[in-house]
């Protein structure tokens, strides 16, 4: 494992732990620590994560070397101290505090998006691509098409929420970027990594790029329709994308379940002969 892979998930799990003795404070009845527990959850353990884990196999599915290692550091640099801000500034109420350290944050996500485009654009070729059917590679370049989408939510959500911070936008703005940081960042984030590495794990296709095409289409719509409804507070486009966000999931579910069920099959056998033995 790299050393920044190594620092993004070192960094994720401390980030867990400063959130469970906040969770703890906050059962013990001290108040004022939500904000800063919901944004360690996700820009922390959650995102460090998932940028510890994209550096880890990106090279791998690309076949590609990092061209400026050193960048992924910085990036990681960059991100923490902004996550420290930004922790610190909800934690003693600071809204300029807390701005500057979500401002910092994009900074580390924009890094992401530019440490990304150079492994595809300037990575240097490493031995032979993964090997896959024509199907996979369809499905390959959806779930790529996934990632990237996720890639721009993270950097979207946080300016959505330097700017509710520094007070430059009113209303529930901070609980629609918080939506695009789960349903963008994240979930686009799960979809695109699944895609790409079950079919490889369990040895099984997933269903057609067709399903995941229909998908992603639902799951991106469902977003445009959510986001700025909760921002303006419009209660009606809110529920309808709350209905086709459920039926993306769903679709979701039903595309990968051919290689999730192979591995409940594998382990079913291997449970019944240890117990023969």
């Amino acid at each position: 494992m790299e050393l920044h892979t190594r620092l993004f998930v070192i960094s994720g799990l401390l980030a867990l732990l400063g959130a469970a003795v906040l969770h703890l404070l906050t059962l013990l009845g001290l108040g004022g620590l939500w904000s800063a527990l919901v944004h360690l959850m996700l820009f922390g353990w959650v995102s460090m994560l998932i940028y510890g884990v994209s550096y880890h196999t990106m090279p791998v599915f690309s076949s590609r070397s990092f061209p400026w290692p050193g960048m992924i550091v910085v990036h990681w640099a960059v991100y923490s101290a902004g996550l420290l801000v930004a922790i610190a500034g909800l934690l003693t109420g600071s809204d300029r505090t807390g701005a500057v350290g979500m401002v910092l944050e994009l900074a580390g996500s924009l890094l992401f998006l530019v440490n990304t485009i150079a492994l595809f654009v300037f990575g240097v070729q490493r031995g032979q691509r993964l090997p896959a059917g024509a199907e996979q590679r369809s499905i390959d370049r959806l779930a790529t098409q996934a990632t990237k989408l996720a890639s721009l939510c993270m950097p979207l959500s946080l300016g959505l929420l330097a700017a509710a911070e520094a007070g430059w936008i009113s209303g529930a703005w901070t609980l629609a970027a918080e939506h695009l940081t789960l349903l963008g960042w994240i979930m686009l984030m799960v979809v695109g990594v699944a895609c790409h590495v079950l079919p490889r794990w369990t040895g099984r296709k997933l269903r057609g790029p067709a399903w995941l095409r229909a998908q992603l289409a639902c799951h991106i719509g469902a977003m445009t329709m959510m986001v700025p409804a909760l921002g303006f507070g419009w209660a009606v486009p809110f529920a309808a994308g709350g209905v086709l966000m459920a039926l993306a999931l769903a679709l979701f579910g039903w595309t990968i379940w051919p290689a999730l069920a192979a591995t409940r099959q594998r382990a079913a056998i291997v449970f019944v002969d240890e117990r023969k033995i």
